[in-house]
Formats: structure tokens, C-alpha cells, sequence
């Protein structure tokens, strides 16, 4: 059964990594569709992966006080959960300005930015996914301190890169004209 459950969650990551492939290289509703659905099956397999290790901290805390269990879920899902906010805001982003984007009303430095959250996140699941590949994840559910500590670097980073995107996108419309390439 752990097996089982194991090869549904690294089948939703590798889906994602080659939805964002395709979106990589197509354009307009395709590109958009498959980032859309990149990042809808990431967040089923990053959940998936959150109730792994809620229930890995859940069996080991059954003598910790309120504030241990808080420090311990955060130190060990941390990096996970701001992955999945990232995500999510991302998803919502695509979602609400998905007109704007697919007609390229928008600047440029959008598909630049969108490009860097994009790639930051491909070395964020390359990271996770060499982890949960590892015995040392299947036998305890734990992923090492130094591992979580880059994820959280990663996430940061994504997160500043979201946050471009969304101000990008609600402040910096354009009427369509692009600038010429000589």
C-alpha cells in the first residue's frame, strides 16, 4: 500500500514537470492550458506529500507540548507549504489574468519573470523528488535540514518572482503593441 501511495504522488510531480515542459515550448491557450494544469497536478502530489509528513510528525509528538508540535511541523513541512502557497498564488494569477496573458496585452518581462518562477520551481521538485526517491525518505518520511533549508532558499525566491508576476500583471497592462525587433 505505501508503495502504492508513493508512485501516485511522484506520478503527479513527473506529470507536472512535463506539463510544464509543454508549456514550455508551445504559445498561447496551449501554453497557458498546460501551465494551468502543471500546476493544479503539483499541488494534488505536493498535498500528498504534506499528509505524508503531517503523519510522520503526528506519530512521533504524542508526549510534545502545543509549541515542540508547532515547531516541529513547521521545520519539517515549512519548505512544502510555502511551495504550495507559491503555487497556488501562481495558479491564481494564471487563472484571473488568463485573457490578458493568452491576447499578450501584458509586458514582456512577464514571459521572463513567468520563465524564472518556472525553472526555480523545476529545481525545487528536481530537489524534492531525489529526496523521496531516497531510502532514507521511504523508511523514516523525513527530509534532511540541509535539504529543507535550500527549499526554503528556492521558495523564497519563487516568491519574490510571484510577486513581480502578480504586480506585473495588475499594474503594468499594455495595448498590445510589442516593441520592434530590428
Amino acid at each position: 500500500m505505501k508503495d502504492w501511495y508513493s508512485s501516485i504522488y511522484k506520478g503527479f510531480i513527473i506529470t507536472g514537470v512535463i506539463s510544464f515542459i509543454i508549456g514550455f515550448f508551445s504559445q498561447g491557450e496551449v501554453s497557458i492550458g498546460a501551465y494551468i494544469a502543471g500546476y493544479s497536478v503539483l499541488v494534488l502530489g505536493i498535498m500528498m506529500l504534506l499528509l505524508i509528513l503531517f503523519n510522520n510528525i503526528l506519530k512521533i509528538s504524542q508526549g510534545l507540548s502545543t509549541l515542540q508540535l508547532i515547531y516541529s511541523i513547521v521545520s519539517s513541512t515549512g519548505p512544502f507549504l510555502l511551495m504550495l502557497a507559491v503555487i497556488a498564488f501562481i495558479l491564481y494569477l494564471i487563472i484571473k489574468y488568463k485573457t490578458l496573458i493568452t491576447s499578450q496585452h501584458i509586458s514582456p518581462y512577464y514571459y521572463s519573470f513567468s520563465n524564472i518562477a518556472i525553472l526555480l520551481l523545476l529545481v525545487q521538485l528536481y530537489i524534492v523528488y531525489t529526496n523521496i526517491s531516497s531510502p532514507q525518505f521511504e523508511s523514516t518520511g523525513k527530509i534532511t535540514k540541509v535539504t529543507n533549508s535550500l527549499l526554503y532558499l528556492l521558495g523564497v525566491l519563487e516568491a519574490i518572482c510571484s510577486i513581480i508576476l502578480f504586480t506585473i500583471l495588475k499594474y503594468f497592462n499594455t495595448d498590445g503593441f510589442t516593441p520592434l525587433k530590428i
